[in-house]
């Protein structure tokens, strides 16, 4: 009977951080990070196995019969093989925390050339890499362990790096490298203290006999790179994953993973004039995003594939659309801008042939452009992106029924700059009644529920009976109420600067102190119709469930920040969210 000091090492410093990760990470895991873990996983397990089991049994290294329980597996100690599983969770699962905010389709190359010097002069030097190191170990003598070690890893790093070079080099920099060299460090200090208590011994002989505090060189060199080989990976995996997605725009239809035939033209992929545009347009509406909806932006995160680019880019199309309105010159300005935007869905949508369960046909880009005159690359980009999501008309025309609202407020603002009397309600202001507000509501956020749950079915699998999805898509239009009202209730000091009140029966000459109660009112009800519309939301597809209810949540934690200011006399100011705080509430909320 051996010894359990190897199994120490383990429950001291491996399977801590391992549970702990797993915690973090566990309500942000999608079937994707499942996949790409268990593959690498199996990868380094079994590449690794034949290498070790070579090194032992060749006396490059052992372990003391004190350090180990006894049972091999080809001369490897279990708690050796652990070892290997272990690492790859603990780097694999950090370098998914780190990438959670990545969207990997915007990584890609745009053109066929990008990248293409990095790439094979990156597998230029690994190739050179490997011819030193496989001359080294004919030499024999000192270095050969790590000769054993550089060869090993060499080929596996110039194929990930002949896939993923682009990839690899248009991620972050800081992330990367802390995905790199955290789990490295950590290993480090492990291994120095290990062979510091003879957990396992580096035979005489083979090794070059430079070490830092107790850690041998070809140790520090192994952890390193074997950490780089994940995290590559990883990214590789990402890089594939990244590629099928852009590829199912022209299929008509996506999945989690791509199907085995795929895999060979994903990994020769050469981006084409049109896929190399969808990557202009995807940058641009995250751009979008990140300036005008940050709440979304954060509880985007927890969506994954086509769903996640497809709700980016429904959103880009939203803000695109409402600031053509709101920021218009003029009210004949803005007039024409709704025009333009109904032109396009006609496009889209052509009347003669369309229904209300038809999705958008096919239109070029110089067709979308044409009917899209003055508006910018960005803005452009938006509608080219609507053009490919499987969502119907309907929702869209209520979206455009809302800006003519916002539009009639602009046309007040008008008469009062010309001298009409304001001092009491107007007959143009266009929410008189709780029926108008509601109606508003429905108008510019049930719409948009509706095209996020209509996204939600075309990317799930899950099948749901058609009387099932008639009651989710209810209560789903219902949350867009509740979240309209909380930011009704947020943006009242913000519309009263540019003439527009949304509180039925108020004027727009009202005190912004006058108007606390309705705010308080607003919220209050946002609060009794989210709660009545989430158990219905609780029945959509678990893929996407937990998203929506991030997504909502993180939009309602709004309506408690502004009866905070509410509260402590802030009447003017607009409450906001500290990014912290949403993606604590996002994490909560899955």
């Amino acid at each position: 009977m051996g010894g359990y000091d190897y199994w120490l090492v383990h429950a001291r410093w491996t399977i801590p951080p391992s549970v702990a990760l797993w915690l973090v990470f566990r309500k942000l895991r999608t079937w994707r990070d499942v996949y790409k873990t268990l593959f690498l996983i199996t990868i380094a397990v079994t590449a690794t196995i034949p290498w070790d089991s070579y090194l032992i049994r060749n006396r490059i290294w052992s372990y003391p019969d004190s350090s180990v329980v006894g049972p091999t597996l080809f001369a490897i100690p279990y708690e050796e093989v652990f070892f290997f599983f272990v690492q790859t969770y603990l780097t694999s699962t950090l370098y998914a925390v780190l990438t959670r905010p990545i969207v990997h389709a915007t990584l890609l190359p745009r053109n066929p050339s990008d990248g293409r010097v990095f790439k094979w002069t990156g597998t230029a030097l690994l190739c050179g890499v490997f011819a030193l190191s496989w001359a080294k170990l004919e030499e024999g003598g000192e270095g050969t362990y790590l000769a054993l070690i550089v060869g090993w890893v060499a080929p596996f790093l110039t194929l990930l790096w002949w896939v993923a070079s682009d990839h690899i080099c248009a991620m972050p920099r800081a992330t990367l490298l802390l995905a790199i060299f955290a789990p490295t460090f950590f290993l480090w200090e492990l291994d120095a203290r290990a062979l510091q208590r003879g957990t396992w011994v580096i035979e005489q002989g083979t090794k070059l006999g430079w070490d830092f505090r107790g850690l041998e060189i070809e140790e520090a060199v192994f952890f390193l790179l074997t950490n780089v080989m994940i995290v590559f990976g990883m990214a590789a995996c990402d890089h594939c994953l990244a590629v099928h997605d852009l590829r199912s725009y022209d299929k008509g239809t996506s999945s989690v993973f791509p199907p085995l035939s795929e895999f060979g033209p994903i990994l020769v992929n050469s981006p084409d004039a049109k896929q190399g545009q969808r990557i202009d347009d995807l940058r641009a509406a995250i751009d979008i995003l990140s300036v005008h909806s940050k709440s979304f932006s954060t509880a985007s995160m927890v969506f994954d594939g086509r769903l996640r680019l497809d709700l980016l880019s429904l959103y880009a199309w939203c803000r695109v659309c409402d600031d053509l309105v709101d920021n218009a010159s003029s009210v004949a300005a803005a007039e024409a801008n709704i025009d333009m935007i109904k032109a396009c869905l006609d496009l889209l949508y052509p009347p003669a042939t369309s229904t209300s369960s038809s999705r958008p046909v096919r239109v070029s880009n110089e067709a979308i452009a044409a009917a899209l005159p003055g508006l910018s690359e960005p803005e452009r980009g938006s509608f080219r992106l609507l053009a490919l999501l499987p969502i119907t008309r309907p929702p869209l025309d209520e979206l455009l029924a809302g800006f003519r609202t916002d539009l009639s407020f602009l046309a007040c603002a008008g008469d009062k700059a010309s001298g009409a009397d304001s001092s009491s309600i107007p007959a143009e202001l266009p929410i008189k009644t709780d029926a108008d507000l509601l109606e508003y509501a429905n108008n510019v956020a049930s719409s948009v529920a509706d095209l996020c749950v209509q996204l939600v079915w075309a990317h799930c699998a899950s099948s749901v009976p058609e009387p099932e999805q008639r009651a989710i898509l209810a209560a789903a239009r219902e949350m867009g109420q509740a979240l309209q009202l909380v930011n009704i209730a947020r943006d009242v000091p913000a519309d009263l600067g540019i003439h527009r009140i949304y509180l039925p029966g108020r004027a727009l000459d009202t005190p912004v102190d006058d108007m606390t109660p309705d705010r308080r009112e607003l919220l209050r009800r946002a609060r009794t119709m989210a709660a009545h519309s989430r158990e219905a939301i609780e029945r959509l597809p678990r893929e996407a469930r937990g998203g929506i209810r991030a997504a909502c949540d993180v939009y309602l934690s709004i309506g408690g920040a502004v009866e905070r200011a509410l509260d402590e006399g802030r009447v003017h100011e607009r409450a906001r969210v500290a990014k912290g705080t949403r993606a604590w509430k996002a994490w909560t909320a899955l």
